[in-house]
């Protein structure tokens, strides 16, 4: 718990994390990740001789998950919400896979409402998960060491927090317990939360649609998608220097 002892110069938001947001690479790894291989796919002349996976293929896939979703619409959207949901709760693998079937299965305005949702439904549980079974006896044990968080929370909660989520400098699966652990309000925490995660979502989502699109003999980037890939890039540049901006006017501040 070293990482939120009280800084000097009457500094209060945690020196870790602080000196986590200046290092921070701009973009998170999944999100490079996702457009590695999109660029990738896009540059072949034959996308099959590089995934093993055709048009063909991918349409054929696209057609049964479509059929599945007209013979019981709600059923299926509901099952969809719940899963993704439980994966987000739990920090399992397969939010993204299922973010990319919300733009096949949904198209991008309600696949992206279902992504955000579900995946701000599950962050929330955590949250919750650990603010009602875990918080009570951390703050017994280490209320005097979290204090510096606490007091960074209440001065900055929502750039803290959307700073986490456009920058991960912490992983995904920390931020939503250790935000139950302290004080911060329930709604506060959900609604940036889900400002934080909209713009990976709809990326993925649109995504999503391209690989439909793609399926039928379409390209496999539109400009949409690419305009998404460039803010995943950009915001957490910007939310890094709001960040560090913030920092560097806090030793002027008189100490609480």
């Amino acid at each position: 718990m070293r990482a939120f002892n009280i800084p000097r110069k009457n500094r209060h938001v945690p020196v870790d994390l602080s000196t986590r947001m200046r290092r921070a690479h701009p973009a998170h790894p999944a999100h490079l990740l996702l457009a590695a291989a999109l660029l990738c796919l896009t540059g072949c002349s034959e996308v099959g001789a590089w995934t093993g996976v055709d048009a063909a293929w991918l349409h054929q896939q696209q057609l049964v998950l479509m059929a599945w979703q007209q013979a019981s619409p709600l059923p299926f959207a509901l099952g969809y919400f719940v899963l993704f949901t439980a994966l987000s709760a739990l920090a399992l693998p397969g939010c993204g896979l299922l973010a990319l079937c919300a733009g096949l299965c949904f198209g991008w305005w309600s696949g992206t409402v279902l992504v955000l949702l579900a995946s701000t439904c599950g962050a929330t549980l955590s949250f919750l998960v650990a603010r009602h079974i875990a918080r009570d006896a951390v703050q017994r044990r280490f209320g005097a060491r979290l204090a510096p968080l606490e007091r960074a929370l209440a001065r900055d909660g929502v750039l803290m927090l959307l700073a986490l989520r456009l920058a991960p400098v912490i992983p995904y699966f920390a931020v939503n317990p250790l935000m139950g652990l302290s004080s911060m309000r329930l709604r506060l925490f959900f609604f940036a939360s889900a400002l934080g995660m909209l713009p990976g979502s709809a990326a993925y989502v649109q995504a999503g649609t391209d690989l439909a699109r793609f399926s039928q003999g379409g390209p496999m980037l539109s400009p949409a998608l690419l305009a998404a890939l460039l803010s995943l890039s950009l915001l957490p540049l910007a939310a890094r220097w709001l960040w560090c901006r913030r920092e560097a006017a806090l030793p002027m501040e008189s100490t609480p």
